[in-house]
């Protein structure tokens, strides 16, 4: 009776579906990982402390001509290069 019970058991383990992961799932486990889809997953913090500048127009020309047209790269720059 114990040889017939073993042999109901593996019929029963062989017609159980096996799991499978979803579609979508990569493998990827990383907490920065965003996710499979275009813009998936949380947005980037920006880094930073929040600063207001104010420029006169002079200044404000120098800078864009310093950051290569963009004025945030000037600001940037003049900045990395005095510290």
């Amino acid at each position: 009776m114990a040889g017939n019970l073993r042999m109901l058991d593996l019929e029963i383990v062989e017609k159980i579906p096996e799991k499978r992961k979803p579609w979508w799932y990569t493998g990827v486990t990383s907490p920065n990982w965003g996710g499979r889809r275009k813009g998936a997953g949380r947005p980037k913090k920006e880094e930073g402390i929040p600063v207001r500048l104010e420029f006169n127009p002079i200044q404000q020309r120098l800078l864009i001509e310093y950051g290569g047209g963009d004025l945030k790269k000037g600001i940037e720059r003049l900045i990395n290069e005095n510290f």
